[in-house]
């Protein structure tokens, strides 16, 4: 039997924040300044692979590029830079929602694979770190998405009932993961088009966060009729 919306569990980088994109800008640059071309749909490809994958991946093709010593250390520290200065900024929809979550008393948090530093300097930066009621990132969990651990913590910090949560995510592995939750789950896609597996688990694939409070209006009134 379907609940009432009542918590949304939002995923942080490419959801709430153009992340994925400010880090292909600085691959890019990156990759210039050693001489070589870095593609979009490379990006892309290698997007949510783990940092072994991608090294082993770039050693092929880019020969000469090493990820673990020419990339990630100068990646760190551009984001570094950025991140503080409102460098990330925040996806299309975000305020407009976070205020209809405050005016319809519906709780919302963060669940991330990403860990509280860059949490809590991007959004501070961005302005809505403080209009969260909790935050799971990467280093409270033991199994990360697409094992639903990360939703489930999240659910029993609400005290909440996994039909009476909204899992809103980009990526295939946290759309899998709220499914496994038994939550409902919107997709809004980022850089990366969902997989057919993924879109299989989609209560819904919106263009925006802003798409997402008329599907809560309709899902929750039809609750009441």
């Amino acid at each position: 039997m379907s609940n009432r919306i009542k918590y949304l569990l939002f995923d942080m980088d490419g959801l709430l924040t153009d992340s994925e994109r400010v880090t292909f800008e600085i691959w890019e640059d990156i990759f210039r300044e050693h001489g070589y071309h870095l593609t979009l749909d490379f990006y892309i490809r290698i997007i949510g692979m783990v940092d072994t994958q991608i090294k082993d991946i770039i050693a092929e093709e880019y020969p000469g590029l090493d990820a673990m010593k020419d990339v990630y250390p100068e990646w760190d520290a551009r984001y570094e830079t950025l991140a503080p200065l409102g460098g990330v900024p925040l996806k299309k929809g975000v305020f407009e929602l976070l205020d209809y979550c405050d005016a319809h008393g519906l709780k919302k948090s963060i669940v991330s694979s990403n860990y509280l530093h860059w949490i809590e300097t991007i959004l501070k930066a961005d302005g809505v770190f403080h209009r969260f009621d909790h935050i799971i990132d990467g280093s409270l969990v033991h199994h990360g998405k697409p094992d639903p651990e990360p939703f489930l913590l999240s659910m029993d910090e609400f005290g909440a009932l996994p039909e009476e949560c909204l899992v809103l995510e980009d990526s295939n592995s946290g759309v899998i993961a709220g499914k496994r939750a038994g939550m409902s789950v919107i997709c809004i896609p980022d850089l990366k088009h969902p997989s057919e597996e993924a879109l299989a688990h989609c209560d819904a694939v919106l263009p925006s966060l802003l798409d997402v409070i008329p599907w809560l209006e309709k899902h929750n009134k039809e609750l009441e009729t």
